[in-house]
């Protein structure tokens, strides 16, 4: 009798554990890779890649592509040459900006070899700040927000971002 009641104590113990968990790991995770914004991108003002501050409002009224980012992630690295490419293919009708989670030092290094093709802004503190008002609770990069002309998210997209994402996403904005 008294093995059967510690298997039931034991089984109750670990259900309890189980759904303990799975309700943690549920409020752990990180948004859908795609999802669906409604806010406005907030004012920032951000220095540039020659320390010159730059202010959102420079880009009111164009769609945004806004990239957050860091030269020690990798992801971030590989998804840059599409940035610049689209960039180049939609010139004056898209802003391509990245966002810099790192060093003024480490970025400009990392830019000289890079050849950015759009403003790359540094922030450190201030920078996660602006994340965090763009994408609450992220937890690690890159994540890129689209922005329409009149300033609103319109997707927020967490991990690397392909192309096939990015004309799906373009199809909305332009």
């Amino acid at each position: 009798m008294k093995s059967t009641q510690l298997a039931a104590i034991i089984i109750l113990a670990l259900v309890a554990g189980a759904i303990g968990f799975v309700a943690y790991q549920a409020t752990q995770r990180p948004p859908p890779p795609d999802a669906a914004a409604s806010a406005a991108l907030p004012e920032f003002v951000l220095p540039d890649l020659q320390g010159v501050e730059r202010a959102s409002s420079e880009w009111s009224g164009q769609p945004r592509i806004v990239n957050f980012w860091a030269t020690w992630c990798p992801p971030c690295r590989r998804e840059i040459p599409l940035l610049i490419e689209l960039q180049a293919q939609y010139g004056d009708a898209l802003q391509v900006i990245g966002i810099a989670i790192d060093d003024m030092a480490e970025v400009q290094d990392y830019a000289a070899d890079t050849g950015f093709n759009y403003p790359v802004l540094i922030g450190q503190q201030n920078a996660v700040e602006l994340g965090n008002a763009v994408l609450q609770d992220w937890i690690g990069l890159p994540f890129t927000a689209f922005v329409d002309a009149s300033g609103q998210i319109t997707h927020v997209h967490v991990g690397e971002l392909h192309r096939e994402q990015a004309s799906e996403f373009l199809k909305e904005l332009l």
